[in-house]
């Protein structure tokens, strides 16, 4: 048992060393090139790597300048990355630069819900609201732009679920009284369900951000 413990203290030690050369590799890289840092962010990299590179590698606050760009690009998952970007580098440089940063990544988040497709939004904002915790923990001014966007946000989810819950139950209900349910048609009942689903787990995804934010 003691070997086990020690081992795994010796690995960590070892994980925590490497990430350090690493890290500090591309720190020099970045200084080095500050292209480099936006080409890298441009293409992205797992959001789980996001909190060790912001707070590992010194020269992340490169990225504040193309942030703005990075957050107009047309990819959701490119928008999505900019946001849980922005989000740790709040954390880290709470600047008035980042202040600024943070606020337009709420202005972006907000037109998006009516620019979004309802098939794409709950997966989107699912993946965005963590970030609306750190950029309030950062920032507590922003709390009451945040608020207003979550509001926005909660009130569309709900609305979508009474639409999509009558209509997939009236749905049900005429075809199975007609005995003339075919593949296509469940699939399409099934795919109403699980989209209605992602609005139920949004929803609760809202709440628990409000509770965290106002805690």
């Amino acid at each position: 048992m003691v070997d086990d413990f020690q081992n795994t203290g010796c690995l960590l030690s070892n994980l925590r060393e490497v990430q350090c050369i690493v890290c500090s590799h591309v720190h020099q890289m970045f200084i080095s090139d500050p292209n480099l840092a936006k080409l890298v962010h441009f293409q992205g990299y797992p959001s789980e790597l996001i909190a060790v590179t912001v707070t590992s590698i010194p020269s992340m606050h490169i990225c504040l300048d193309f942030i703005p760009e990075l957050l107009s690009q047309p990819q959701t998952e490119k928008q999505v990355f900019a946001v849980q970007l922005t989000s740790h580098l709040c954390l880290q440089y709470a600047l008035p630069k980042s202040l600024g940063i943070a606020k337009l990544a709420i202005n972006v988040l907000s037109t998006l819900l009516t620019v979004l497709s309802h098939e794409m939004r709950p997966d989107f904002y699912i993946a965005c609201l963590p970030s609306l915790i750190r950029i309030s923990k950062a920032f507590p001014p922003l709390h009451e732009e945040i608020h207003s966007l979550l509001t926005r946000l909660g009130r569309i989810c709900s609305s979508h679920m009474s639409s999509m819950d009558t209509l997939t139950s009236s749905e049900t209900s005429h075809r199975l009284t007609e005995g003339d349910v075919e593949c296509h048609q469940l699939a399409h009942i099934k795919k109403n369900v699980t989209l209605n689903n992602k609005y139920y787990d949004l929803y609760y995804e809202i709440h628990k951000t409000f509770s965290e934010i106002v805690r």
